[in-house]
């Protein structure tokens, strides 16, 4: 059974998708609602996401739903077995959902959030120019990363000031003064399976968009008070910036990065798809307007690529990314130029067209000398 999570308003539903019937009355493909959970009144879910941690002290596997609000919060759920369930009664839930830590730092929306590969951390991305590391036990923030959008190579933003008496707008109202530019950071991802490298996307509301690579390092402090015997260790990260590169000259609007930590699928504003290589820090592939509203989802490809996904293998073609849009529609692209799978050619057209009574007759003379 595939599992999938929708966000509706404060509500987040986990349906389960089977992928073999098990009743003949049952419909191919229908969802079955598993469970539902509210995050908060007036939070707002936004973005979610799921992943799978070994819990060394209860020795089991837990599942887990990290679900990124409006209002700047996050907050985590953990999927178990309902105790009530019974198998004859269908309006009872298959499994539940149980709050366990919710996680504060963000002062705007959230935009995406990833679990650590390890599953204890959890890395989110917010409108308020930040992305932050939060602790899943403990819901505490262990580090934070301050995203900037301009040039590196050019001046630093305070260095651009305006000349107020060259400035054709006479007033004094605080609405009318200029402000600095939000910083929106759409996308972050965690590109090793240490969870020491960290990458961001992040752009204003206008202008090009930066793609930040983050190194982490882990510290540890001593918090707590009262003496030795109050005191307890709370993990730290020390969080450096390794480079920052504009990865395209308009807003990035959705993100998502492969399962190989090497190629970063972006879609912008303006609906175009580009296929980012982290490697050589370029655009390996650009799909122009390819949406007619922006994107709003995207997903990598899960798997390599020397591993078939369904209906690749009949169809000769890998799909490095899948699309969506406000425009209620759907794409898939691909890095390939060409189908793997080489089309059926017709017979000859000289061969299959009927000859004249002089071609034959000509034909037939020079064929003969040959066979004998």
């Amino acid at each position: 059974m595939i599992r999938l999570v929708a966000c509706v308003g404060d509500e987040i539903l986990l349906y389960g998708i089977p992928i073999h019937l098990v009743d003949s009355n049952e419909k191919e493909g229908a969802a079955i609602l598993l469970a539902k959970a509210n995050v908060g009144s007036g939070y707002g879910a936004n973005v979610a996401t799921y992943t799978a941690m070994f819990h060394v002290q209860q020795n089991q596997l837990q599942h887990l739903i990290a679900v990124g609000c409006e209002n700047g919060h996050l907050v985590v759920f953990r999927i178990h077995q309902s105790e009530f369930h019974q198998a004859a009664s269908a309006s009872s839930s298959l499994v539940e959902l149980t709050k366990i830590t919710e996680c504060k730092g963000h002062t705007k929306a959230i935009c995406a959030i990833q679990f650590h590969p390890r599953g204890h951390e959890v890395l989110s991305s917010a409108k308020d120019g930040t992305a932050r590391i939060f602790s899943v036990a403990t819901g505490h923030e262990l580090g934070t990363m301050k995203c900037e959008v301009h040039d590196p190579n050019g001046p630093p933003p305070a260095a651009i000031a305006i000349d107020p008496s060259k400035s054709t707008i006479k007033t004094k109202d605080p609405r009318m003064m200029k402000r600095a530019p939000q910083i929106l950071v759409r996308g972050c991802a965690y590109g090793d399976l240490e969870g020491k490298t960290i990458y961001t996307i992040a752009s204003g509301k206008r202008g090009a968009a930066y793609l930040t690579k983050w190194k982490s390092t882990t510290l540890v402090s001593l918090k707590g008070g009262g003496g030795g015997d109050g005191q307890q260790q709370q993990q730290q990260l020390n969080i450096r910036q390794e480079y920052r590169v504009q990865c395209s000259p308009v807003p990035i609007s959705a993100t998502s990065l492969s399962s190989d930590c090497t190629i970063f699928a972006l879609g912008s504003v303006e609906g175009s798809i580009l296929l980012y290589n982290l490697e050589t820090k370029s655009v390996l592939k650009e799909f122009k307007e390819v949406h007619d509203l922006p994107v709003t989802c995207l997903a990598s490809r899960p798997i390599p690529n020397a591993l078939m996904l369904p209906g690749e293998l009949e169809g000769g073609v890998n799909f490095d990314a899948v699309s969506a849009s406000a425009d209620n529609r759907m794409g898939r692209w691909t890095l390939q130029r060409k189908s793997r799978i080489k089309p059926v050619r017709a017979a000859s057209s000289s061969y299959s067209r009927k000859k004249g009574p002089v071609e034959q007759f000509v034909w037939n003379m020079l064929r003969i000398p040959l066979l004998l």
